[in-house]
């Protein structure tokens, strides 16, 4: 049916009665009004405490729901603080979170560098510099940072800390017995934390092959925060390694509040054929395409797993996956890469990923089989 001229422009469509929900908003839109002042002229915080304070807040709701609106609202709270120089350590922490955020790692590194030149006992800053170092795949950086951060930090993010980085460096099963054993201590951490940790222990036994094992820690760290996207995703990516595409949908409830989960439900709705596979690809499509118009370019690893496994376009895949692998190296960086060369039919593209897995030593049986038959085919 042909759009009237009132369709064209937009006209208003008044419900049939007051039953008819006409658009759902996202639980992090809501969670962000309610932090929200009723009167937008009295935003400017009172003082660096109150500053950091709602900043924080505002943080922690990023990082749960994934959005990024929130980081922009914590950069706003900051008020005058965001561009002050000098700073206190404090924001400088603060700038480094939202920075990370936004992957601007050189940046936020120097903010922490900056941070840490004050005050060398600041377990914030160290978490933060190891994780960084992490995603940019500087192991060694991130085991340096953990170790620093271990005597001054809870038990739980220590240790959740060195095993992030002992597995990467090949001690798999050491780094999960740690994990393992800490998180059935009792503990002073946060929720936030706790879900952390539960999240990073399931990865460690997802890449290893442990999936019952990597199932249950999910579950856990879903316990305790139901609506985390990337536990969400993270659980996700492993129903669809298991060929479970059809309890992804119902893991991922509404997937268009983030599109770490969008992208998760479109590959699961096109695996199974459901009928509104075409209309999930359109919106994450139109999402991907709204971020590079406006520069964002934080999805870039999302954007090569749509081109490679909904629109298989594995060109377009390989060169994305290889944009995102300049710009960061974790393991799920490293396999997009390994997938998207192998599918373009081009080995050679996946070299940096066999000199990460050489480099490192992770124990990941998925990768390794991806990098030795990228080996053989050049060899061949």
């Amino acid at each position: 049916m042909g759009l009237t001229s009132a369709d064209a422009i937009g006209a208003p469509r008044v419900p049939a009665d007051d039953g008819v929900v006409v658009e759902q908003l996202p639980k992090s839109f809501l969670a962000l009004r309610r932090l929200q002042p009723g009167n937008a002229t009295s935003n400017a915080p009172a003082s660096l405490e109150d500053a950091l304070a709602n900043a924080r807040r505002y943080i922690e709701l990023g990082q749960t729901y994934s959005d990024p609106r929130a980081y922009g609202y914590a950069q706003s709270a900051l008020g005058k603080w965001w561009s002050a120089d000098p700073a206190p350590t404090q924001v400088l922490v603060m700038r480094a979170r939202i920075l990370q955020f936004r992957h601007e790692f050189p940046a936020a590194l120097a903010q922490l560098e900056a941070a840490l030149r004050v005050d060398q006992f600041d377990p914030d800053a160290w978490l933060l510099f190891a994780s960084i170092s992490q995603v940019q795949g500087n192991v060694r950086a991130a085991r340096s940072a953990c170790m620093k951060l271990i005597p001054m930090a809870d038990p739980v993010v220590g240790a959740t800390c060195a095993a992030s980085t002992a597995a990467l460096g090949g001690r798999s099963e050491d780094a999960e017995a740690l994990l393992a054993k800490t998180l059935t201590e009792a503990t002073a951490t946060s929720p936030a934390e706790r879900t952390w940790a539960w999240t990073t222990l399931a990865e460690m036994r997802a890449r290893s092959g442990e999936n019952a094992g990597a199932e249950d820690a999910f579950k856990q760290a879903l316990q305790i925060s139901a609506d985390d996207v990337y536990a969400r995703a993270a659980y996700a990516d492993l129903l669809l390694d298991l060929d479970r595409s059809g309890e992804v949908r119902a893991l991922l409830r509404d997937p268009t509040q983030a599109d770490a989960l969008l992208l998760r439900a479109t590959i699961a709705a096109q695996r199974d054929h459901d009928a509104d596979a075409k209309s999930l690809q359109d919106n994450l499509a139109g999402r991907f395409a709204e971020a590079r118009t406006r520069g964002d370019q934080t999805h870039l690893r999302e954007q090569a797993r749509l081109a490679l496994e909904v629109e298989h376009d594995a060109k377009r895949a390989l060169d994305l996956a290889q944009r995102n692998f300049k710009v960061q190296q974790e393991p799920a960086d490293v396999r997009i890469l390994l997938e998207a060369a192998q599918a373009a039919g081009d080995n050679q593209a996946a070299q940096p990923a066999i000199d990460w897995l050489q480099r490192t030593g992770i124990a990941a049986p998925r990768l390794r089989q991806l990098a030795r038959a990228a080996t053989e085919g050049r060899a061949g």
